[in-house]
């Protein structure tokens, strides 16, 4: 199951976090450059998309989303083993991904595979939010715009 390469998905609990601009850091399992498979390119513009009800890969059963879109920028992407990671690399994660311990109990409670699977790569990505300039508030992307 393929998911449009300018989205970035996040689950519901995270949806506060998304619309106060503070979730700026992200991990995916493996190399999530593009042309990877789900990858992004540093400096696109991209939508951040709230997942209402999640999905399953091996099944094919797509996730489905909110209406929301915010503009996010792919503003740092690199990939690293899961022991590179500092205390620094945690900073703008949610708060329950604060530690290498907490984040790769996450990514294996949310892709049902030991990171071994993913040869203990991540991929760090650090995201901008766009804004209004006149409003000073985030911006929301109409459905089609991305």
């Amino acid at each position: 199951m393929e998911l449009p390469r300018y989205e970035i998905a996040f689950r519901k609990q995270y949806e506060p976090l998304v619309l106060n601009g503070s979730l700026t850091v992200v991990f995916r399992p493996s190399n999530r450059i593009f042309p990877n498979r789900r990858g992004y390119i540093l400096g696109e513009t991209i939508s951040a998309r709230i997942i209402e009800k999640i999905g399953c890969d091996e099944t094919g059963f797509p996730p489905i989303f909110n209406d929301r879109k915010i503009g996010v920028t792919v503003s740092s992407i690199r990939v690293m083993n899961l022991n590179e990671l500092t205390a620094k690399d945690f900073e703008g994660s949610s708060p329950d991904v604060h530690d290498i311990h907490s984040l790769e109990r996450h990514l294996e409670n949310i892709y049902k595979k030991s990171m071994d699977f993913f040869d203990r790569k991540v991929t760090k990505i650090e995201l901008s939010y766009l804004t209004n300039p006149l409003l000073g508030n985030k911006l929301e992307h109409e459905s089609d715009a991305l």
